[in-house]
């Protein structure tokens, strides 16, 4: 099975990750996406013609659905959180026409008056809520938006081209506004065309695009450069706490300096400084030092003074000006001016910013 991690480890050493038996029911690792210094580099990565997606500011999804007909939701992480989005639930059970199938997507919240795309920020409470459903659901309502499938009706899809998934997605998937509903697509060769239509989805409120080899198989877990994603130039990595400061004055019993940490080249974290802007003081301005201390508080390794190490389990956004060499920490890297931009409850450890990512991006 895809879930059978030492056979997971085995085959993606050996580069024969097309061989795992894929089962839906069972979780597989997402394929993930390096970045493109822009339009020009993403033809140059996942080659012409392309297609190009928009990059929904919202939180990654796989939908299974077994030949008993039972939908199971899981996160990037893995996690199983069909119980928090019944909603999903349905929409997949009245608008994809097949017996069986893993369908890998994002969720998108909107809210329920204006009908605006809302940021992650504003439904990432429902991956984490596991009380109140029904209320939640009404309060912050979710699309799915479905963007490539890797198993159909009894047939494991990896090894297919991407080009025939999105026409199989495209048949199968019965759009629905507001509930589910295909990623905005365009194939192209042109820049001129990508950039048009890369400024829409910014627009629209998205985060940019994805682009996309046509003839690319997928790949559980990998960064391979079959498709990259185009944000705009404010810089972020997703980056993994590994310690924190007890604050003193007005800010004492918070925890408000963060240790961050990025992903090394044998799996090790590998630290990169310190972040103690981007929180708030009151929760109802968005994420606070008190949140953050709740959460960090459970996760204490070791303390010493004013200083804790904690398991690395808590993901944040972290913007930056520009990134510069340090011996001070073992990355061998820093980065300046650093703000939490957000919590990032749908990705693990695993998930965070290579050290070769922060490489490529501090030579340019």
């Amino acid at each position: 099975k895809a879930t059978d991690f030492a056979e997971v480890f085995e085959k993606a050493c050996k580069r024969k990750l097309d061989d795992i038996v894929l089962s839906p029911g069972k979780p597989v690792k997402v394929m993930l996406f390096p970045k493109a210094a822009g339009v020009e580099d993403a033809f140059r990565i996942v080659g012409k013609p392309a297609a190009f997606e928009y990059k929904y500011d919202g939180f990654r999804v796989m939908i299974n659905k077994d030949d008993g007909g039972e939908i199971k939701i899981f996160t990037r992480r893995l996690d199983d959180v069909t119980r928090q989005f019944p909603d999903i639930v349905e929409f997949v059970k009245n608008n994809v026409n097949a017996k069986s199938f893993i369908i890998d997507c994002e969720a998108v919240g909107y809210d329920s008056k204006t009908k605006i795309y809302q940021a992650f920020q504003a439904i990432s409470q429902r991956i984490r809520r596991k009380h109140h459903i029904e209320r939640l659901v009404k309060e912050l309502p979710i699309e799915l938006v479905v963007f490539d499938i890797i198993f159909h009706d009894g047939n494991s899809l990896i090894g297919e081209e991407f080009g025939n998934r999105r026409e199989l997605i495209e048949k199968i998937v019965r759009q629905e506004k507001f509930k589910i509903t295909l990623a905005d697509q365009i194939i192209s060769e042109d820049a001129k065309e990508v950039e048009t239509f890369y400024a829409k989805a910014l627009e629209e409120g998205q985060e940019g695009l994805m682009a996309k080899s046509l003839s690319a198989p997928y790949k559980p877990g990998a960064r391979i450069g079959h498709a990259v994603k185009l944000k705009p130039e404010d810089k972020d990595f997703d980056l993994v706490i590994t310690g924190a400061e007890w604050g003193t004055g007005k800010r004492a019993g918070w925890l408000t300096s963060f240790d961050v940490s990025c992903l090394g080249k044998g799996g090790e974290l590998l630290d990169m400084g310190k972040v103690s802007t981007g929180l708030k003081e009151k929760r109802e301005e968005g994420l606070s030092f008190d949140e953050m201390t709740e959460m960090l508080k459970k996760l204490v390794l070791s303390e010493g003074g004013r200083k804790i190490s904690v398991e690395p389990e808590i993901v944040v956004s972290v913007q930056y000006q520009n990134i510069q060499k340090s011996p001070t920490y073992s990355s061998g890297y820093a980065l300046r001016f650093p703000r939490i931009l957000r919590l990032r409850p749908d990705r693990g450890k695993g998930d965070i910013a290579t050290l070769k990512e922060i490489e490529s991006e501090a030579e340019k």
